[in-house]
């Protein structure tokens, strides 16, 4: 039994819960939506990012990810298998790879959040070492390889 201890702290996930080494980190500035700013939300530690320039500014996944129950209008986005995709068709029920969506391209990412984050600002950023998946935000067995490739190991 823990006397007079929170049980928010005892609960809390702490850096070394997700980052069990961390060999190489940059500070970049990570962009958050303005709905996430205005509903208080903050970007979690362990949240997956990817940069387009070397470091120099992240973005989360914010697209929806494909969900086979749901129906989607035309320029609808979604993310489904390492990819963003558009829908092409009015009440599209089809799967992203094989129906009516046009191909965005892939989502990789190359980084993972290092701190909660509340507002778009300069922050650590871990882009080689090794992250326990149990933790990670935005997580999904086809970032594993990108995740690899950029030298950031899931445990």
């Amino acid at each position: 039994m823990l006397t007079g201890a929170s049980i928010a702290n005892v609960t809390k996930v702490k850096q070394s819960d997700i980052f069990s080494d961390q060999k190489q980190t940059v500070v970049g500035v990570v962009a958050i939506s303005a709905a996430l700013i205005s509903a208080e939300e903050p970007l979690k530690m362990g949240t997956l990012l990817r940069s387009t320039d070397g470091g120099k500014n992240w973005e989360a996944l914010t697209t929806a990810s494909h969900d086979v129950a749901s129906t989607y209008a035309v320029d609808d986005e979604v993310y489904f298998e390492g990819g963003l995709y558009k829908s092409t068709v009015v009440d599209n029920t089809t799967v992203p790879d094989v129906g009516d969506w046009d191909y965005l391209g892939i989502w990789a990412s190359n980084g993972v959040l290092y701190n909660d984050l509340l507002e778009s600002k300069k922050t650590t950023v871990v882009v080689s070492g090794s992250v326990k998946q149990k933790y990670l935000h935005g997580y999904d067995e086809f970032l594993r390889v990108p995740l690899f490739d950029n030298k950031i190991l899931v445990k």
